[in-house]
């Protein structure tokens, strides 16, 4: 079965994308993270140096928008992205002739160590890192195809929790099913 999609949606009264983070599905595209090891929100408070690792869609199997997508489309329409910064995008992106896919492999390295007599490898995978300010981190992380031949990106945001509503969140356990709301930011990055 297909993980769901985050709901993004506008909000028309504080005028701003608002993202819902689901904190209590660790197999879902959403995880909250600490030192990078997920954790347990509903037996765990949750840090102020946690963060909510969202594995990003943009498009769903039938090229429909998701996500990334819709928050696009969604600050167009209202205005936090002009003509003229999604121009600037589609030429950006267009002018791209290697992606990270192409250029980066998935590495074995065997090594000289065994464990209960088996050979110890370490697999290696591309990880490209982008701060956001110090609001988010995206990581584009080169991995084998699940489905197929080849390499595939993924891409990942990495949102700090402290960003994120009800501002009560730190400090206390996840509720069941609870959800985290996050507005991106739009501007020069």
């Amino acid at each position: 079965m297909p993980r769901k999609f985050v709901e993004v949606e506008w909000d028309a009264i504080a005028r701003r994308i608002i993202c819902k983070l689901p904190l209590t599905q660790p197999t879902g595209r959403v995880r909250v993270k600490r030192k990078g090891q997920p954790i347990a929100v509903r037996q765990e408070p949750i840090s102020d140096e946690d963060v909510l690792e969202w594995q990003i869609a943009y498009r769903d199997d039938e090229g429909n928008p998701t996500e990334l997508g819709i928050m696009l489309q969604l600050a167009r329409k209202h205005a936090l992205l002009t003509s003229i910064d999604l121009t600037q995008l589609l030429a950006f992106i267009e002018a791209q002739s290697e992606f990270c896919d192409e250029k980066f492999a998935v590495i074995d390295e065997p090594t000289p160590k065994e464990f209960c007599g088996f050979k110890v490898w370490w697999r290696k995978h591309p990880l490209l890192r982008y701060e956001v300010r110090n609001e988010a981190v995206i990581e584009i992380e080169v991995r084998h195809r699940q489905r197929a031949v080849g390499f595939q990106s993924m891409v990942f945001l990495f949102v700090p929790v402290r960003f994120c509503e009800p501002s009560d969140l730190v400090g206390r356990r996840a509720m069941r099913n609870e959800v985290a709301k996050w507005s991106p930011s739009f501007g020069s990055y």
